[in-house]
């Protein structure tokens, strides 16, 4: 039987976002969102293939497509998140019917697509109110797919902007507390409450402090509350970088969405005062206190002077002469996909890494890795990272493959299989 979708998309958006776990025992989902809302999501997740229900075991775990989808609706990339959904539901005959039924008539009710879906799949139901739910549940999945516009029961053709352009976190933390941070995650998984309590930071505080540390690409957010060093971080932070810790600092700075408002201050002069009314108007805050300015202000040209980019000039600021990429820049100096690689050799090592608590077994399987991987070129940055932490994994004798966790992200990313070898 055909499974026609009863939960719209923002209550997808919460079901997937929140969950606790990426796989989880039907109860523990019940004892989070309720009997009912379980009951009523599983049938439209399951279509959608975001979530793959093993009624035997009782587990309900997020699918690829899933964890995908809530990565990108967590990190901000909607547009991601979007181009997720649509392929998928592009291939479910039920969407490709309302899309058939929109194009005739040009707009079309919940409550017609629900009398239209009742026909169609041989539903009868007694209350009128369950035609509306189940039209406005498609409606609402198309309309967020790009295939439609849907307000106020109709949907019409066209297409809906998902979000506004993001403004970016005020700079809350200096350099040195984003070393402190990264440092106290180190290599493991961190949620916000532990966090707090070794940092010593208030939860409201420390969130904002990693909402710009996920925009500075140095972590990132797994899920609501739940973190994780990026390489970037782990690069930031590596005992081996010492020497060149300040250079790092400068390419992740340059390279992240905070490169826009240093942008703003090349080729001119600029006193503290100047730089707080210019902080004030990009970042969009309502900072009205000369003190919060001021603040904000003292934070930014720590980071600027950590990444040694500004020179004092009588009494004022000036940056040195730097370059500034485009998104487009960065993506294009990283290949998107190799070919030649033994991607079944690879992945055979991944999952020693992963699994093993072996010493030697890890020494071995990374080792390898790297000697697998080693000709190609837009693998050096991954390899190079790999390198140096082999050797203070055989320098600290340890037990499981963690360190290199970091390292196998971005040697997944460089060949375009971030979800796995």
């Amino acid at each position: 039987m055909t499974t026609i979708p009863y939960i719209r998309i923002d209550q997808i958006k919460k079901f997937i976002t929140e969950m606790p776990k990426e796989s989880c025992n039907i109860d523990e989902l019940i004892n989070k969102f309720g009997r009912s809302t379980v009951g009523n999501a599983l049938p439209t997740l399951t279509l959608l293939r975001l979530v793959k229900y093993d009624k035997k075991e009782k587990k309900v775990s997020l699918s690829e497509a899933g964890r995908r989808f809530r990565a990108a609706w967590i990190t901000g990339d909607y547009e991601k998140a979007r181009e997720i959904l649509k392929n998928i539901i592009d291939e479910i005959d039920l969407f490709k019917f309302i899309r058939g039924l929109l194009d005739r008539k040009g707009s079309i009710s919940s409550e017609e697509i629900g009398k239209e879906l009742a026909f169609k799949y041989n539903r009868t139901w007694r209350n009128p109110i369950t035609y509306r739910a189940h039209g406005s549940a498609c409606a609402s999945i198309l309309g967020f797919a790009g295939y439609g516009m849907y307000e106020r029961g109709i949907l019409r053709k066209g297409e809906y902007p998902l979000k506004k352009d993001r403004k970016l976190p005020s700079p809350y933390l200096s350099f040195g507390k984003m070393l402190k941070i990264l440092r106290e995650i180190g290599n493991e998984e961190a949620d916000l409450h532990s966090l707090s309590s070794r940092l010593n930071t208030k939860e409201n505080r420390l969130g904002a402090e990693l909402s710009v540390c996920v925009e500075l690409g140095i972590i990132e957010r797994l899920s609501p509350g739940k973190f994780i060093l990026t390489t970037k971080g782990n690069k930031l932070i590596d005992p081996l970088n010492e020497h060149r810790r300040k250079d790092i600092w400068k390419e992740i700075l340059l390279e992240s969405s905070y490169s826009k408002i240093i942008s703003l201050l090349k080729d001119r002069s600029f006193n503290f005062q100047e730089l707080g009314e210019i902080l004030k108007y990009h970042f969009g805050g309502k900072w009205r206190e000369d003190t919060t300015i001021n603040t904000f202000a003292k934070k930014f040209l720590n980071w600027l002077k950590e990444a040694e980019i500004i020179e004092s000039e009588n009494g004022k600021y000036r940056l040195k002469p730097i370059e500034i990429k485009t998104k487009e820049q960065i993506k294009s100096k990283i290949p998107q996909r190799i070919i030649s690689t033994d991607y079944y050799a690879i992945g055979k090592r991944v999952g020693i890494i992963y699994a093993s608590k072996n010493f030697d077994e890890i020494k071995k399987a990374v080792s390898d890795l790297i000697d697998i991987c080693k000709n190609e070129d837009n693998l050096n940055d991954a390899i190079e990272l790999m390198n140096e932490h082999l050797k203070l994994f055989i320098d600290m004798k340890l037990s499981d493959g963690r360190i290199f966790l970091p390292d196998i992200k971005l040697l997944e990313k460089r060949l375009g299989v971030e979800n796995g070898v």
